[in-house]
């Protein structure tokens, strides 16, 4: 190979490559080793964990069929429809004679309170008819009850509390008037507050709910047509009825015990 004068030819320098001591390729071996076991150390400790919960789960399984094979059975319930929770099973109605006498209970008192005249009674054989008319117990298109209406209502509700085996029953009613406010929408809302605002009034004293019904009516049940103011008025009320049932009647009514007729022998 030609050469340019002057021309120097360096050296060619080569690299000596030998090969690491035996110590530290076992070294870099054991690291390589030891990263790859610390890596997959978590998939051991995985595997055991679930393995326990899986062993939790069987004993589990197995102790709760255990205490289902070994419990009593449960105690049939069986429901009865209740009879009228007022009225006790030996407690009979009232007689005609104190019919009688609670009527003219209720009308000396209200002759004492000056009410005969806005406050009527009725009776028959077996319940006492309450009216009140609508402005001693309540002011025109309100359910508000008027002081002067209280003490009528605590005698009716004393009576009931003598007697737990009479049931009330509370009937409100208006004329055929309409009425269209924000409280009452129509004689149907009125009528119906009106009869519920005196059940409320008697239950506060102590008679149990139980005993007690509440319609209201509106203008469809008058007593008198309303062709007048003064019919009107006289629509415009809210009615009591004290009364018993008729098993009630007849068992009061039913003294003497039965006799069974046995024919003699041949």
């Amino acid at each position: 190979m030609a050469f340019l004068p002057g021309f120097k030819q360096r050296p060619v320098l080569r690299r000596e490559v030998t090969a690491p001591p035996v110590a530290v390729l076992l070294q870099r071996g054991l690291r390589t080793r030891q990263w790859q076991s610390d890596d997959s150390g978590w998939v051991i400790t995985l595997s055991d964990l679930t393995l326990l919960l899986l062993c939790f789960l069987v004993l589990w399984y197995v102790n709760e069929k255990h205490n289902k094979a070994i419990a009593p059975a449960a105690p049939l319930t069986v429901y009865t429809e209740p009879k009228e929770p007022a009225i006790a099973q030996n407690q009979t109605g009232l007689s005609h004679d104190e019919w009688t006498s609670l009527r003219n209970e209720i009308d000396s008192h209200l002759s004492e309170l000056g009410l005969s005249k806005e406050v009527r009674t009725e009776a028959t054989p077996n319940e006492i008819l309450i009216s009140l008319e609508d402005k001693v117990p309540f002011d025109s298109g309100k359910a508000d009850l008027r002081p002067n209406v209280l003490p009528v209502l605590e005698k009716v509700a004393t009576v009931a509390l003598r007697y737990p085996m009479l049931l009330l029953r509370i009937n409100g009613h208006t004329d055929n008037i309409p009425i269209s406010t924000s409280e009452f929408p129509s004689n149907w809302e009125l009528s119906a507050a009106r009869a519920s605002r005196v059940a409320r009034y008697i239950i506060e004293t102590g008679v149990d709910p139980s005993r007690i019904a509440v319609q209201g009516y509106a203008f469809h049940r008058p007593r008198v047509p309303n062709s007048d103011s003064a019919n009107r008025s006289a629509n415009r009320r809210v009615e009591i009825r004290l009364y018993q049932t008729a098993d009630q009647e007849e068992a009061t009514n039913n003294n003497e015990p039965e006799h069974t007729q046995v024919d003699p022998l041949p």
